[in-house]
């Protein structure tokens, strides 16, 4: 691993797993190692990537008739096999954001929910392996790649959405549905989707426990900090978050807890470590089980 990346990626970032929360739900047997799959309800499924340092959640809903597949994950996997071992259901795509490690198997879906948006659009395209590579450079992943993954030709091939939705767009499964909301600032193009029934809301990269870019292409801490304005006036609406990284049961507080700081952050406070992510300049504040990452100025 280049050094140019050592204050995101700790040496033996995988001395830390497994996750305590994995202990306490319910695991899913299914034929490839790559991926781990738990129950976390009756109708909720997260098949969880813990052997890449992104360690990507790509999260499935069963409907009534037809299932939501929130995100696709690296691509390292076959994660459409996967979900074929837990449901027989059509399935849609529902992509939280159109970053590499979301969106990396949608070309494997027929069905796919896109937030209707010039990132979106692009994204349409694939990703070429510039793109793609680092995510399994040496100290990216600690366990043998996949039988048939092709490193050196790792891109994601073109995908055609199926369906463009926009911010306060719902979508019925039957038994739940799952509000849109636009909420910007990890990129322009991020959402959250409420679930009021099942009390739910599925974060994508706005949170998760880890570390909470702000510094990438399109992201600002203004930004930012409105969205999780928006996501805290529904604080009452949900009970736990679903990410799509690392954790994907946590508790609603760390949800204020990450506004503070970065409240703290836009107004000058905190403590912070500076580096650089392949040529960035970069702050990292750290916190117990979280940390926030942004542009450091130039």
């Amino acid at each position: 691993m280049s050094e140019d990346r050592s204050l995101l990626i700790a040496k033996n970032w995988w001395d830390k797993l497994p996750r305590k929360i994995y202990s306490t739900l319910e695991r899913v047997p299914i034929k490839q190692d790559w991926f781990q799959v738990y129950r976390v309800l009756p109708d909720i499924y997260v098949f969880y990537e813990p052997y890449q340092y992104e360690e990507a959640l790509s999260t499935l809903i069963l409907g009534e008739d037809k299932a939501i597949l929130i995100d696709t994950g690296c691509g390292i996997g076959n994660l459409r096999e996967a979900v074929e071992e837990v449901t027989d259901m059509p399935v849609m795509v529902l992509n939280t954001h159109a970053h590499n490690d979301h969106i990396a198997q949608n070309y494997m879906f027929d069905e796919i929910a896109m937030l209707d948006h010039p990132w979106s659009h692009k994204a349409q395209e694939g990703l070429p392996i510039s793109e793609m590579a680092h995510l399994v450079a040496d100290g990216m992943y600690w366990k043998p790649l996949p039988e048939g993954f092709d490193k050196e030709n790792y891109v994601v091939p073109g995908f055609k959405v199926t369906k463009w939705f926009k911010d306060g767009d719902v979508f019925d499964l039957g038994n739940r549905t799952l509000e849109v909301m636009h909420t910007p600032g990890h990129t322009p193009d991020s959402l959250c989707l409420l679930d009021r029934e099942d009390k739910l809301l599925f974060t994508g990269d706005m949170f998760y426990t880890g570390g909470i870019y702000t510094y990438l292409n399109g992201g600002d801490i203004p930004t930012f900090v409105d969205s999780y304005m928006r996501m805290l006036d529904h604080y009452n609406e949900y009970e736990r978050l679903m990410p799509s990284h690392n954790e994907p049961w946590v508790e609603k507080q760390l949800l204020k807890d990450v506004f503070k700081a970065v409240v703290d952050i836009a107004e000058g406070r905190g403590i912070y470590k500076e580096g650089t992510d392949r040529g960035t300049p970069i702050r990292k504040y750290e916190y117990e089980r979280f940390s926030v990452v942004t542009r450091a100025p130039e």
